[in-house]
């Protein structure tokens, strides 16, 4: 048997490449072969089977540090494999025919061939690790100690009194049903604190457990709601209002959904009191009071009347400007909510509580600069649209044109800048309509991360949610709640606008907030969800 020339080594390396015991089974060492393919074949099999669930699967496991570093496990496991099949395969077409195995010579085909079987392996560690990394920043954030974060806000000049009351009257639960802030404006707001709840390990759902099943008995409540909320922060902007404002609430009992939007210019807002009459508070309450007695003044001077005097500031345990501007000033409110990651969000979650009369569990906020990067990482999001707009926008991005947008009614595929328009704008239109383009921009995008869409476009979609997500998520519940989203179908979520409910504006024409109206419309909504009425919600969008 004479010796295989380098093309037939080189062919039998090729086939161990790419099925590792290919080239052997073709040299003839077909025992050699089987047994080297069977890693490969189970491999494969787990990820057909893997595949053949669908998107929510893939979803529960990109989100599981568990589960990515047993991928990054494997797949090193893997390269090794391949790496040894076909470095074996190689000295196998050399064997002559009385002699042994020869020396191990590679030549520089067979190096090729080495590194490229080897850049798949380093692709899927790049994606299990940035994806680990995302995770735990996100939904596992670090919040540095307390002196550190006030020496640093300090340094960079905000003001003493900017970093909030410090108020230790009473400690209340952030978590769980038997939260009091939404069930009393005057419950004293103290340090926060969380219900600890044993982690949910790695798993893969079984018949026998529901998500929903698995989540009630980690909170020990029947029902979880998340703020979810989208910061304007942008070029000409030095601070973050919270235009888009949403609360998703999953009953755990019947796997029905709620989506409440709150308008974004609603005033008067109900805040939990003990924190609500202190320095910043109440120098924003003292402004507008003062503002609306200078425009009376101006008034009566102009009719030749008395002006009136300035009646001294009552504190009414609200927010006298728009809600969206509360993240504004209770951001740097360290002192406060010295363990939140975002203090503003913090604020903005206890006061929305007391305004809709429900726990709110946990937040998540995206900024719209990274808005306008998810949609463009997930090539675009098509909408079904009925309205015309032809208006320009500045820009999420500093550097960046205007924005325009100029459609008509029917089927749009939108980049993420005309994505960002799309949403926000409110020129010939209300701001109930708004806030419906904004609940369909959440499905559409949803709809849009498919399998296919995931794998090609990981490292964007993951470079788009570092740079601009801030959440209280708890990291071990993500699973859970993207299997129970995934179950929702149509009917099953049901849908609130919270807008000018009274009727009654303020001094700048802005709508009053009506919290009896609000809390009993979400408290209705609530009951039917949780008695499994068909909602017909999803049909919204057309």
């Amino acid at each position: 048997m004479e010796e295989s020339p380098d093309r037939g080594r080189l062919a039998a390396a090729l086939l161990s490449a790419l099925i590792p015991g290919a080239g052997q089974w073709w040299l003839g060492y077909r025992v050699r072969g089987v047994v080297l393919a069977i890693p490969s074949v189970v491999g494969l099999t787990a990820a057909a089977l893997l595949a053949g669930r669908g998107t929510i699967a893939a979803l529960e496991i990109a989100v599981q540090p568990g589960w990515l570093w047993a991928i990054v496990a494997v797949n090193a496991v893997a390269a090794g494999i391949r790496i040894a099949a076909v470095v074996d395969a190689w000295r196998l077409g050399a064997r002559p025919a009385t002699t042994g195995v020869r020396p191990l010579r590679l030549s520089v085909p067979a190096l090729i061939v080495l590194g490229v079987l080897l850049i798949p392996h380093a692709i899927v560690h790049g994606y299990a690790v940035d994806a680990i990394d995302v995770l735990e920043t996100v939904f596992d954030p670090e919040v540095a100690p307390l002196a550190e974060r006030e020496a640093e806000l300090l340094a960079g000049g905000v003001r003493e009194i900017d970093l909030g009351p410090v108020i230790v009257e009473e400690t209340t639960t952030t978590t769980g049903s038997t939260s009091t802030l939404a069930a009393s404006p005057t419950t004293t707001v103290g340090p926060i604190t969380t219900t600890t709840t044993e982690p949910i390990a790695p798993h893969l759902t079984t018949p026998t457990t529901s998500p929903e099943a698995a989540l009630a008995a980690a909170l020990g409540e029947d029902r979880i709601t998340i703020l979810l909320a989208g910061g304007d922060f942008g070029p000409g902007r030095s601070d973050l209002r919270t235009d888009v404002m949403m609360v998703a609430t999953l009953d755990l009992q019947t796997g029905r959904s709620a989506l409440i939007s709150v308008s974004r210019a609603l005033t008067r807002v109900p805040l939990p009191a003990a924190w609500s009459r202190y320095n910043t508070m109440q120098q924003v309450q003292d402004w507008h009071e003062g503002r609306e007695h200078d425009e009376l003044v101006e008034e009566a001077l102009a009719a030749g009347q008395e002006p009136p005097e300035r009646q001294p500031t009552v504190p009414c345990d609200c927010f006298f400007d728009r809600i969206n501007y509360l993240h504004v000033l209770a951001a740097n409110w360290v002192r406060t909510f010295p363990d939140a990651p975002d203090p503003g969000m913090e604020a903005l979650r206890q006061a929305l509580e007391v305004f809709l009369g429900i726990p709110i569990d946990y937040y998540v906020l995206v900024d719209f600069a990274g808005f306008v990067d998810l949609v463009d990482a997930i090539g675009g999001v098509t909408v079904n649209t009925t309205e015309t707009m032809d208006i320009a926008f500045s820009p999420a991005k500093e550097g960046e044109d205007p924005i325009s947008i100029e459609i008509t009614p029917g089927t749009h595929l939108l980049d993420g800048r005309t994505a960002l328009a799309y949403v926000r704008n409110r020129t010939g239109s209300s701001d109930t309509t708004r806030m419906l383009r904004q609940r369909c921009m959440l499905r559409d995008v949803a709809a849009a991360l498919d399998p296919a869409t995931i794998l090609t476009r990981f490292p964007r979609i993951l470079a788009a949610v570092r740079s601009s997500t801030t959440s209280t998520v708890p990291l071990e519940f993500l699973p859970k709640i993207i299997e129970a989203v995934g179950r929702l179908g149509n009917g099953e979520i049901a849908t609130l606008a919270i807008t000018h409910s009274t009727g009654e504006v303020n001094y700048m024409n802005l709508p009053i907030a009506s919290a009896p109206r609000a809390r009993a419309a979400v408290a209705d909504l609530l009951a039917r969800v949780s008695a499994g009425e068909p909602s017909g919600g999803t049909s919204e969008c057309g």
